[in-house]
């Protein structure tokens, strides 16, 4: 007389499992029954009377683990085989099978010979329950992905994203305090943009590599650009040269201005010690100025005094910067109702043909729509006003700098959310993000 076979019963929802297992040589040895859901596996098991169970921990309707208790504490049930197949172990899933007296546990992808072994040394008493899985919880040097690295030599830095003046305390951590600083490298070429408070850290950091040629620029003059030069250490080596670019002033030069600005009454040391050799260059609108790997393009900027904004190309990128800039000056509406050819736009329309073909632009957006209200004719765009910008210069990623000193990190993450909503609002199609103090954004 033929050996009576072993019933077994799988419960597991993939049913390319259920074939694949019925399909080993090995299965013809058993009598196996599927089920796909936790209500038919307990029907199968009061109607099959299974001798062991394979349970998926993830089963539909009934997790396994409530499946394995119910069969265990069960008089009727409790000497059936139950093992638990799991596709994500977790050691706490595998000692509360066990704690429930669970026979096996087994991950999910399984080799089938070894199902199967472990399956044959149930049934004739040899197993020992173990943690079948090709993890190992405490292995060190597992390889891991890591994204790949951007090479370090082609970057734009911010070393300060405040307007207007600096800020400290705990409300400024996130975004930081110090004024309009922006680091650019290439290689070993160098350009920064605005000399705010940032410059000092950056400085500091610079210092150590004792650049020979730093190219500052500045957009305009005000305090907010240029209080940090004092503290830049490139100035005091007399193995550097400092060029220094800005545009025309109303009323006097920049050398004019660095100079009254150092006088001993304001600093100890006055311009004409620092040991650097400064040159001064007068920008030009409209000026295109080739320096190494970089292309420099300027445009004016609306705001008050000679102030410019930037275009910079390098390694193939080009992107915008522009930290004082009064877009729609009075204008409060919807910036989505503004057509290109509405009068409005009529001014601004050159600055936006400056910026098209930008692959991203660094752009203040200093007031809520609600401050704009009463700071117009001040210098600064409205989130608002600068989204039209945004649209029709077709830029696809805007990061926002030269922020209001009022403004703390929970006002800037608030107004960040408010920023998503009017780019949503208007059918703006760009990525928007807040600068902060030590950014990095790869060229």
């Amino acid at each position: 007389m033929a050996a009576k076979k072993h019933k077994i019963l799988i419960a597991d929802a993939d049913r390319k499992l259920h074939r694949l297992l019925r399909a080993h040589k090995t299965a013809s040895q058993y009598h196996i029954e599927s089920a796909y859901t936790g209500h038919e596996c307990l029907q199968k098991i009061d109607h099959f009377k299974p001798d062991l169970i394979l349970i998926d921990l993830l089963l539909p309707q009934i997790h396994g683990i409530e499946i394995l208790r119910k069969v265990k504490t069960d008089p009727r049930t409790n000497q059936v085989g139950v093992f638990i197949l799991c596709s994500n172990v977790m050691i706490q899933n595998y000692h509360s099978a066990i704690k429930q007296k669970a026979d096996d546990f087994i991950e999910k992808p399984f080799d089938f010979p070894a199902l199967f072994t472990c399956i044959h040394q149930f049934f004739t008493g040899k197993l020992k329950p173990t943690l079948h899985t090709a993890l190992d919880f405490e292995k060190e040097g597992k390889h891991c992905y890591l994204p790949k690295l951007h090479a370090s030599g082609s970057y734009l830095k911010f070393w300060g994203t405040r307007g207007s003046n600096p800020v400290s305390g705990p409300d400024y951590v996130r975004f930081g305090g110090n004024t309009c600083c922006l680091e650019v490298r290439h290689g070993s070429d160098l350009l920064v943009f605005d000399a705010g408070t940032g410059i000092r850290p950056f400085g500091t950091i610079l210092e150590a590599s004792r650049p020979k040629n730093v190219h500052l620029f500045f957009s305009h003059t005000h305090w907010d650009h240029l209080a940090g030069f004092p503290f830049f250490p490139p100035i005091y080596d007399p193995e550097c040269t400092v060029t220094i670019y800005s545009p025309i002033g109303f009323e006097k030069t920049t050398r004019e201005i660095f100079t009254e600005m150092l006088a001993y009454a304001y600093f100890p040391v006055r311009l004409d010690e620092m040991r650097a050799k400064l040159i001064f260059k007068d920008l030009h609108e409209g000026e295109v100025l080739e320096i190494n790997n970089f292309e420099v393009n300027t445009h004016y900027a609306y705001h008050p005094g000679a102030t410019l904004c930037f275009k910079i190309r390098s390694n193939k990128v080009t992107f915008g910067y522009v930290t004082d800039n009064e877009l729609l000056m009075g204008y409060h509406g919807n910036p989505s109702l503004l057509a290109k050819s509405n009068p409005i736009l009529a001014p601004y329309l050159s600055q936006i043909k400056f910026f098209e073909g930008c692959d991203f632009i660094i752009h203040e957006a200093q007031y809520t729509p609600q401050e704009y209200l009463t700071k117009v004719g001040w210098g600064h765009s409205s989130i608002v006003n600068a989204t039209a910008l945004i649209k029709h210069a077709d830029i696809s990623e805007w990061i926002i700098t030269h922020h209001d000193p009022r403004h703390t990190d929970q006002e800037l993450l608030k107004k960040m959310q408010m920023q998503f909503d009017i780019l949503d609002d208007c059918k703006v199609k760009c990525r928007a993000r807040m600068a902060f103090d030590g950014m990095i954004i790869p060229l």
